[in-house]
């Protein structure tokens, strides 16, 4: 409606008022007229049906069959008169003329006084009851007195049926009426209407075409419209604004034929302009290239000494040392990886103001990264005992297409700024999706990290984004560093085509966010690689709360029914009672934070639960500097937090599953595209080359620790020399060397090569420049490093050259760990393993005898076992049956109720030759037990300490 002309808004005017009274009196008078001709109706048949029952009394009083006929016939001659029954007081008709009733009257109504009506689709039915005269006619007085039961019952009733025919006829001539002179009405009113507006609208569609040739630049047009008086003023303002219009066009002309001249003269003066600018660009691309080659000299200069620096700092840390020296080697190493943070932050801001800064676009897994990063950073924030974690959320794809390497730089920045500035609580990680445009592929990612530090105020969180800022820059502030890795972070965003801000408030910490665009990548699988389990029972106790929260949605994800619970004592509670209604828990998880690693409460907890109930723990622990930590010695499995999807699925693979993950330990190699590795098993040769002596004696540190036969060079002569003499099966060169540098070195390798087989070259160099790289590979370098050289880069470039994976050096107690089967957690009651009092009462309440006894069935268990799992392998029943007999009667001797019962049902089932695989287990288990809780508990003392059988109660162990 807002969008109607004039001549529609009049018409609505004109006719919505009319045809609404209209409607309403028209409906007003076809519901009074319907409503009297129904009242008409019922009052009819009402009026009939009582003259009725008045006329035949006297024939129902004499029997007068005859008369009630004729009474009946002359009523039928009546209109809308359909049928007519009459009835004596017993009911029955004895009178019935016309067709058969269509609404029949029940029994309950022929047994009233009342008159009554129904009322079908067709007919109405009216029932009048025949009263005697005398009893109608007595006194007042009576009848007042007189009960209702005690009125004679009337002499019979009349039912009569009344047609609807004229009623319905009478209405549809009332409706048909109505309309016609409805329709009548309307359009009267839409004749009239349509001539008002014919006054109005045509005047103004006169001036409206003036208007619009005055647009089109018709400027002598006038308009006359003849119309009233407001359409006359109208028409003297069109008039008017035409002669106005044309006075300003003669001006305006005027003024163009000025700025015409006046643009000339400036034309000249920007041509100069042009010239002094040309040479001022010429200038600065000048000023941008010794800015450049002097970054590229600063990275060599600084790296080189950087390599050498944490090269031999890592390998003095595999070495043996005092805790003194391994502190004053990691001071050295943090130290060494702060400065080449730095100089990679100048070096990146350097290619953004250059704008030289190119993003990747491949198949990334984004779930990885932020494990990547996390792991990365959790030694820093577990040192200052913050719960770090990582929330992603389930509509998260994980195949995506980007830049791998920035973004896990940009989380990496936002992250460790968070750790930072955070002294106490928790630095959160949230990934969640933004958008997700309609062809379902593209999409808007959005990651926060929240943190409960210090916080910052409105004026530093302006300015926090600015190139070499920072939100402290007092000489006493507490945080350092050079202030580009938010505007690095601010400018890589924008380049992926999101944005990058924060929300924070001074003393309740900070939320910094930001989103970047991408999509799904097809070469990547979106399938999850969790493991599916069966609905297993998992207890969970987590002292941090975004932590649990993270593991318990990624043991739900696994298909694992988790409890959570608050404190050691509700979980060994759950369990004990879980246990005894044979519901047990497959797996304890229990989170701990940095301070409780010392904890007697959590010792005694997982003692009770490995040892004496049977059920596996799976620890989670922040980073531990030292991992010969008396928890660990306790519990089944070990986890560092923050947690990996990967490495949990692995490990609840092996103690629910009882077993490795296939292929955990399978180490695969990965040859270039379309290149065929010269060796696959051998250990390859390999010549590393380059000027700086401490450079040189680390990579042959490096590569003589991988167990490889590694040559040296200090510069391109002896390089070209040692290859003319020996064909290497990789070269590792250095670039920048005096004399002959590594590129012309590797010309002149390459002219001298003989055969079919090329030796691959990978370049060894300081320059962190985006186009060194892709010069030296245009150069003839197959690959490139940029120094400092860390031995994880040495070991997949040897790989992916050569084919020959050199062996990573396992702790064997890490390798041990995930190769052992697990057993499974009991989840049935246990019975009484050890009792003590038991084994002094058999032992006729000596405690020295009992001691004695329980030693010699200790001595022989680990013996009986073997045997057990032997014989029980080998199927040879009857030496299963004389070794289980055996022990079965040494037990008899001793108190454990659990192994004495398991050795009894399994000779049992041998004598009875039945299923073995239950009873064999349980047996087993009862062994390993009682082994198990002797180790764990001093027994003997315990045994001494008993002097009385009737101090049981206080001196009995049982689990």
């Amino acid at each position: 409606m807002p969008k109607w002309g004039i001549r529609k808004r009049i018409l609505l005017l004109a006719l919505l008022p009319a045809i609404t009274i209209a409607l309403l009196l028209a409906l007003f008078f076809v519901h009074t007229k319907l409503s009297s001709i129904d009242q008409h109706f019922v009052e009819r048949g009402n009026s009939l049906s009582r003259q009725l029952a008045v006329a035949s009394e006297y024939g129902i009083t004499e029997a007068q069959r005859e008369q009630l006929i004729v009474l009946a016939n002359a009523t039928l001659e009546e209109a809308d008169v359909r049928s007519l029954i009459i009835f004596d007081r017993y009911h029955r008709a004895l009178v019935q003329a016309g067709p058969k009733t269509l609404l029949t009257p029940h029994l309950e109504e022929l047994s009233t006084r009342v008159q009554i009506h129904k009322r079908g689709d067709e007919t109405s039915l009216f029932i009048a009851p025949v009263d005697n005269q005398r009893t109608v006619t007595q006194p007042l007085e009576l009848a007042a007195t007189t009960p209702a039961n005690t009125l004679e019952k009337p002499l019979g009733w009349i039912a009569l049926e009344l047609s609807h025919t004229h009623a319905t006829i009478e209405k549809y001539h009332t409706l048909l009426t109505t309309l016609l002179l409805l329709a009548i009405g309307i359009v009267i009113n839409w004749l009239i209407a349509l001539h008002i507006t014919g006054g109005v609208v045509n005047p103004l569609e006169k001036i409206t075409q003036a208007v619009t040739a005055i647009r089109e630049g018709k400027l002598d047009t006038r308009v006359y419209t003849q119309g009233g008086e407001e359409l006359q003023v109208l028409e003297s303002g069109v008039n008017s604004m035409a002669e106005s219009l044309s006075r300003a066009y003669d001006e305006m002309q005027h003024n163009i034929d000025q700025a015409t001249e006046d643009l000339r003269e400036t034309l000249e003066t920007i041509e100069i302009q042009n010239i002094e600018l040309d040479i001022a660009r010429k200038e600065a691309l000048e000023a941008s290239r010794i800015k450049s080659e002097f970054l590229a000299n600063m990275s060599h200069e600084i790296r080189t000494p950087l390599n050498g620096i944490l090269g031999f700092t890592n390998l003095l840390l595999k070495g043996h040392l005092n805790s003194q020296q391994k502190d004053h080697l990691t001071t050295i190493k943090k130290s060494s990886e702060i400065l080449l943070t730095i100089i990679n932050d100048i070096l990146d801001f350097s290619k953004i103001e250059a704008g030289k800064l190119v993003l990747d676009r491949s198949p990334l897994k984004l779930r990885e990264i932020i494990e990547d990063v996390m792991v990365m950073l959790a030694p820093a924030a577990h040192h200052k005992n913050l719960d770090l974690a990582a929330l992603v959320y389930n509509d998260v794809p994980n195949n995506l297409m980007g830049d791998a390497l920035r973004i896990k730089q940009i989380i990496t920045n936002l992250v460790n700024n968070a750790i930072k500035f955070t002294q106490t609580g928790e630095v959160t990680t949230r990934v969640m999706m933004e958008d997700m445009e309609s062809d379902g592929k593209h999409l808007t990612l959005r990651i926060n990290v929240t943190d409960t530090g210090v916080g910052l105020s409105r004026v530093q969180q302006q300015s926090l984004f600015n190139a070499f800022a920072q939100a402290d820059t007092t000489t006493s502030r507490q945080y350092g560093g050079t202030g580009l890795g938010l505007v690095i972070s601010k400018r890589l965003v924008e380049e992926m085509g999101g944005e990058i801000g924060l929300e924070s408030e001074l003393g309740k910490g900070s939320s910094f966010w930001f989103t970047f665009k991408t999509e799904l990548a097809a070469s990547v699988s979106h399938e999850s690689s969790l493991p599916q389990f069966n609905g297993e029972k998992v207890i969970y106790l987590e002292s941090q709360t975004t932590t649990g929260m993270v593991v318990k949605h990624l043991l739900e994800q696994m298909n694992l029914s988790v409890t959570q619970v608050e404190s050691p004592v509700e979980l060994v509670k759950k369990i004990i009672y879980a246990q005894t209604s044979h519901q047990g828990y497959e797996l304890a998880i229990i989170g701990l934070s940095r301070h409780m690693m010392n904890s007697n409460q959590y010792r005694i907890s997982l003692r009770e639960l490995e040892a004496n109930r049977d059920c596996r723990t799976l620890l989670l622990t922040p980073t531990l500097d030292d991992m010969n930590q008396p928890l660990l010695e306790i519990c089944s499995g070990h986890l560092t937090k923050p947690i990996q999807q990967q490495r949990l699925g692995e490990m609840l693979v092996r103690l629910l599953r009882h077993h490795p993950p296939a292929g955990q330990l399978q180490i695969s190699t990965y040859p270039g595209a379309g290149e065929q590795p010269r060796r696959a098993s051998n250990e390859p040769t390999i010549l590393a080359v380059d000027d700086n002596e401490a450079n040189l004696k680390l990579v042959e540190a490096l590569l003589s620790g991988m167990h490889i036969k590694v040559h040296t060079a200090t510069n391109g002569f002896e390089a070209l020399t040692k290859a003319k003499l020996m064909q290497y099966d990789l070269i590792f060169m250095d670039v920048q060397m005096p004399g002959m540098d590594g590129t012309e070195a590797t010309e002149r390798i390459r002219a001298c090569g003989t055969g079919s087989y090329q030796t691959p070259i990978v370049a060894l160099t300081a320059h962190a420049l985006a186009e060194e790289e892709k010069n030296l590979l245009r150069k003839g370098f197959d690959d490139y490093l940029t120094k400092p050289v860390s031995e994880q880069q040495l070991q997949d470039v040897i790989a992916h050259r050569t084919g020959f994976r050199p062996t990573l050096q396992l702790p064997a107690p890490a390798l041990d760990q995930a190769v052992t089967p697990m057993r499974p957690s009991r989840t049935h009651r246990l019975d009484r393993c050890i009792d003590i009092t038991e084994c002094i009462q058999l032992a006729a309440g000596k405690a020295d005898l009992a001691e004695e006894l329980f030693t010699m069935l200790l001595e022989h268990l680990p013996l009986d076992l073997n045997a057990i799992r032997q014989h029980y392998h080998e199927k040879d029943l009857e030496a299963l049956l004389m070794r289980v007999h055996k022990l079965h009667g040494a037990t008899r001797y001793c108190g454990v109720p659990d192994l004495r019962q398991a050795a009894e049902a399994m000779e049992v089932a041998l004598k009875q030759q039945s299923d073995l695989s239950k009873p064999v287990t349980n047996l087993i288990a009862a062994i390993e037990q009682v082994l198990r809780w002797t180790d764990e508990n001093d027994w003997r003392t315990q045994m001494r300490s008993t002097i009385k059988p009737d101090q049981s109660s206080t001196a009995n162990a049982t689990t």
